[in-house]
């Protein structure tokens, strides 16, 4: 396929100088969209002569789904676009890699019934893969491992796949929105993966901590509001995997205790795990989208 049939999506939020010469990049090499999610004012991305990418100021912030959606929803009225590559403001890529990660996205394709493709992913500053804690990794089949959930950061999907499963998932704003669509998706017959033929290096999170053997990822404190909030709204679907469900209440259980005693402005932490597990149970949303703004940065 070429460079005319694949489409990037990037969302930023504040971006910095590197994160505007990476889409400088890109913009070179694809089409596709940039969701500007700075609330209060367009950020310096609002400046930038694009050639390719067709800029969305989202000043009201309806959160990364809504943000994609838009990108989505815009493309979805463009002649020529087969493949969708995601892509977060800080995700370092080279232009061949929204080629290749489509390349794979069809190769695998082939084989399997495929939704959502991911790269394997390594963390930005010490290059080692992220591993997940619940599942193991199986040998690759194809260049090809199959997974429940899938971080969309890097990743791809055709334009049929969206247009049969729908878009994310808004109400849920930012957390578990990737994972929802995978879910979603398996629930219909489709399969998830990653390939160990692309890789990108990404941040997950402000930090990470280390207690013992396992790292843990540290987000702003804003964000646990809607950890909570979203893992207890997806606990009533059924589509959601049961293993999922029990692996997250141990997660997110186990931080209520440790995470405000480890953490510098921990009480920061825990008012928010405890308005998400509020409205989780109320189903009511406790924070407007431009609330936000007052607690972007992390507390270290």
């Amino acid at each position: 396929m070429s460079e005319r049939g694949i489409a990037v999506v990037i969302v930023v939020y504040h971006p910095s100088e590197a994160d505007i010469l990476q889409i400088e990049k890109l913009d070179a090499a694809y089409r596709g969209v940039l969701v500007d999610n700075t609330p209060n004012g367009r950020s310096r991305a609002a400046d930038m002569s694009l050639a390719n990418l067709h800029y969305i100021y989202n000043g009201n912030h309806n959160g990364i789904a809504g943000a994609q959606n838009r990108a989505l929803e815009w493309l979805l009225r463009q002649d020529g676009i087969e493949r969708v590559v995601f892509l977060d403001q800080d995700s370092r890529v080279d232009t061949s890699y929204p080629r290749l990660i489509s390349n794979e996205f069809g190769r695998i394709s082939k084989f399997y019934h495929l939704a959502l493709l991911g790269p394997t992913t390594y963390h930005e500053q010490d290059g080692t893969e992220y591993k997940s804690v619940i599942h193991t990794k199986p040998k690759a089949q194809q260049g090809f491992i199959a997974r429940r959930d899938v971080i969309s950061s890097g990743s791809c999907c055709s334009i049929g796949v969206l247009q049969e499963l729908g878009l994310f998932d808004e109400k849920l704003f930012i957390d578990y929105v990737d994972f929802e669509l995978c879910w979603r998706a398996e629930s219909q017959g489709w399969l998830c993966g990653i390939t160990t033929r692309a890789c990108i290096r990404h941040q997950v999170g402000c930090r990470e901590i280390k207690l013992g053997s396992y790292r843990v990822i540290i987000s702003a404190p804003y964000r646990y509001y809607y950890q909570y909030r979203n893992y207890l709204w997806l606990c009533r679907r059924h589509y959601v995997p049961l293993q999922w469900k029990v692996a997250t209440s141990i997660k997110h259980l186990s931080r209520l205790f440790y995470l405000p005693i480890v953490l510098k402005h921990g009480t920061k932490y825990l008012s928010f795990m405890l308005k998400g597990i509020v409205s989780g149970l109320t189903r009511k949303n406790e924070y407007q989208q431009n609330d936000k703004s007052k607690c972007d940065s992390c507390f270290i």
